[in-house]
């Protein structure tokens, strides 16, 4: 399985303010935000998985720091449709450069896998067997959940509920997606009904039964940090120095 990494990159960046592009903020002397993506599929080449990262005109920051990986991987970009809204938009538009087998990450956030853990291996199994599945974290803290894309599951760990930044009733969910996997095919049903729970349009016609998402098992992964904001980044500090 050669693997499509979407890397959603056209965001302002206001919650940091920075003078270039967040995407790019050293945590170390050899080490940015977005190289903790990359950093996910060491060891594998470009026979194995390919790179798209979605842009916006003032980020070509970003293109020039990549130039590290051009030896070792393929590493397209392309700008986000300005029609298109929100991180569901930025995916949108990089629809052109799919692959069969593709998975969305933030470059602004750090995942850690359980030891031993094999996430490609992961991922093609539940491609295989549902055509998408999402990357998942438990999570019971409200103030966190009101920023996350949250998940209901049910005894099997089979989702049966989504809400994008839900504002009530915080309990009804079992925790939150830290990226997700989708074969090309599902890909339109599924973020159809992701992007309105992100846009709060309410459809009637579309509930989560009629989509690729429902029933779908997740991949528990073991620690995730979005460090969007300063209060992350600074709580990252201590952790690592």
């Amino acid at each position: 399985m050669k693997l499509t990494v979407i890397i959603p990159a056209a965001g302002k960046g206001l919650r940091l303010n920075l003078p270039y592009s967040k995407e790019i903020m050293r945590i170390n002397r050899d080490q940015a935000l977005i190289d903790y993506t990359f950093d996910l599929f060491d060891g594998m080449g470009r026979d194995d998985v390919e790179f798209i990262v979605v842009i916006n005109e003032q980020k070509t920051d970003i293109i020039k720091y990549l130039a590290k990986y051009k030896s070792k991987y393929n590493v397209s970009f392309t700008y986000q449709d300005p029609n298109e809204l929100e991180y569901t938009g930025a995916i949108k538009s990089a629809k052109n450069l799919f692959g069969e087998y593709n998975i969305v990450l933030l470059p602004d956030t750090i995942l850690t896998l359980f030891k031993g853990q094999n996430l490609v291996r992961e991922l093609h199994d539940c491609l295989e067997t549902g055509g998408f599945v999402f990357l998942f974290k438990y999570e019971s803290d409200e103030a966190t959940l009101s920023t996350k894309g949250c998940l209901k599951l049910n005894s099997k760990k089979q989702v049966i509920d989504y809400e994008d930044k839900p504002s009530q009733n915080f309990s009804r969910f079992d925790g939150y997606w830290c990226g997700f996997g989708f074969k090309k095919a599902t890909f339109d049903n599924c973020i159809s009904f992701m992007e309105k729970s992100t846009l709060k349009i309410d459809d009637p016609q579309l509930g989560i039964e009629q989509t690729k998402l429902f029933g779908r098992k997740v991949i528990e992964i073991k620690d995730y940090k979005d460090l969007g904001t300063w209060d992350q980044l600074i709580k990252l500090v201590p952790e690592k120095y």
